[in-house]
Protein backbone atom coordinates (compact mmCIF):
# COMPACT_ATOMS: atom_id res chain seq x y z
CA UNK A 1 0.00 0.00 0.00
CA UNK A 2 3.04 2.56 0.90
CA UNK A 3 4.71 1.25 -2.18
CA UNK A 4 1.49 2.23 -4.38
CA UNK A 5 1.19 5.66 -2.67
CA UNK A 6 4.85 6.52 -3.13
CA UNK A 7 4.44 5.53 -7.12
CA UNK A 8 1.39 7.63 -7.49
CA UNK A 9 3.00 10.75 -5.76
CA UNK A 10 6.13 10.50 -7.39
CA UNK A 11 4.46 9.86 -10.94
CA UNK A 12 2.18 12.96 -10.41
CA UNK A 13 5.50 15.39 -9.21
CA UNK A 14 7.20 14.16 -12.20
CA UNK A 15 4.56 15.14 -14.38
CA UNK A 16 4.31 18.57 -12.84
CA UNK A 17 8.28 19.04 -12.63
CA UNK A 18 8.08 18.42 -16.55
CA UNK A 19 5.98 21.04 -17.48
CA UNK A 20 8.26 23.10 -20.24
CA UNK A 21 8.21 26.36 -18.16
CA UNK A 22 9.73 24.61 -15.00
CA UNK A 23 12.42 22.50 -16.79
CA UNK A 24 15.62 23.61 -18.54
CA UNK A 25 16.65 20.94 -20.96
CA UNK A 26 19.31 22.52 -22.26
CA UNK A 27 21.67 21.23 -19.49
CA UNK A 28 22.72 17.39 -19.91
CA UNK A 29 22.93 16.84 -16.05
CA UNK A 30 19.57 17.41 -14.90
CA UNK A 31 18.47 13.72 -15.68
CA UNK A 32 19.01 13.15 -11.68
CA UNK A 33 17.74 16.56 -10.50
CA UNK A 34 15.09 15.71 -12.10
CA UNK A 35 14.41 12.35 -10.90
CA UNK A 36 15.69 13.09 -7.53
CA UNK A 37 13.06 16.02 -6.40
CA UNK A 38 9.64 14.14 -7.51
CA UNK A 39 11.26 11.14 -5.25
CA UNK A 40 12.19 13.36 -2.15
CA UNK A 41 8.00 14.51 -2.46
CA UNK A 42 6.96 11.56 -3.08
CA UNK A 43 8.61 9.88 -0.08
CA UNK A 44 7.85 12.60 1.64
CA UNK A 45 3.57 12.15 1.02
CA UNK A 46 4.06 8.20 1.51
CA UNK A 47 5.23 9.22 5.10
CA UNK A 48 2.34 11.86 6.05
CA UNK A 49 0.14 8.90 4.21
CA UNK A 50 1.60 6.53 6.53
CA UNK A 51 0.98 8.83 9.52
CA UNK A 52 -2.64 9.26 8.28
CA UNK A 53 -2.50 12.95 7.33
CA UNK A 54 -5.43 13.82 5.81
CA UNK A 55 -4.99 15.31 1.69
CA UNK A 56 -5.80 19.04 2.84
CA UNK A 57 -2.85 18.76 5.06
CA UNK A 58 -0.55 17.46 2.54
CA UNK A 59 -0.93 19.82 0.36
CA UNK A 60 -0.68 22.61 3.09
CA UNK A 61 2.64 21.17 4.42
CA UNK A 62 3.88 21.28 0.53
CA UNK A 63 2.79 24.66 0.86
CA UNK A 64 5.11 24.89 3.80
CA UNK A 65 8.00 23.59 2.40
CA UNK A 66 7.45 25.38 -0.59
CA UNK A 67 7.56 29.25 0.87
CA UNK A 68 10.47 27.89 3.31
CA UNK A 69 12.48 26.96 -0.49
CA UNK A 70 11.46 30.02 -1.66
CA UNK A 71 12.59 31.94 1.12
CA UNK A 72 15.38 30.38 1.11
CA UNK A 73 16.62 30.77 -2.62
CA UNK A 74 15.96 34.64 -1.70
CA UNK A 75 18.82 34.63 1.17
CA UNK A 76 21.12 32.09 -0.22
CA UNK A 77 20.14 32.39 -4.20
CA UNK A 78 23.85 32.32 -5.33
CA UNK A 79 24.82 29.88 -3.72
CA UNK A 80 22.13 27.73 -4.79
CA UNK A 81 22.20 28.57 -8.49
CA UNK A 82 25.98 27.59 -8.21
CA UNK A 83 24.92 24.45 -6.90
CA UNK A 84 22.25 23.86 -9.43
CA UNK A 85 25.04 24.64 -12.30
Amino acid sequence: MIIGTFIFYFVLFIVVFSIPGLRNSEKSNTSFKFLAIPALFGVGMAFLSLIKVYFVYKLLALVFVFVTGLLSYWQWGKQIRRWWN
